[in-house]
């Protein structure tokens, strides 16, 4: 008993190590995981204000499906080039903020 509880502390710390992993060169997993995290609350944020900008400027829903035949060309295309920018950039943003913010609080402990 004793054995498997070392062994399940010996896993909980290598998964918030703060090794590199290989994939993203100098992020440990923890790291990379809060900054996952936070990419994913950002994006529904910011879609969210999206949606409401959309329908404050134009005074109709955006599109729910940019592919439908129903949906015009143009529409679509703008619906997908400034969704696809704003949130691209806002999921980069947020990523490099809680990957700062963490490296700020792994070096203050």
């Amino acid at each position: 008993m004793q054995e498997q509880l070392e062994q399940i502390k010996d896993r909980a710390a290598n998964l918030f190590d703060d090794e590199a992993d290989g994939r993203n060169a100098g992020i440990g997993q923890a790291e990379n995981m809060i900054a996952f995290a936070a990419a994913i609350g950002c994006t529904f944020m910011v879609r969210q204000g999206l949606q409401l900008g959309w329908k404050a400027a134009l005074k109709r829903d955006p599109p729910k499906n940019p592919t439908s035949h129903e949906v015009e060309w143009r529409e679509a295309l703008l619906w997908g080039a400034v969704s696809g920018a704003i949130v691209g950039a806002a999921r980069i943003a947020s990523r490099r903020a809680s990957s700062s913010a963490y490296r700020s609080m792994r070096s203050v402990s």
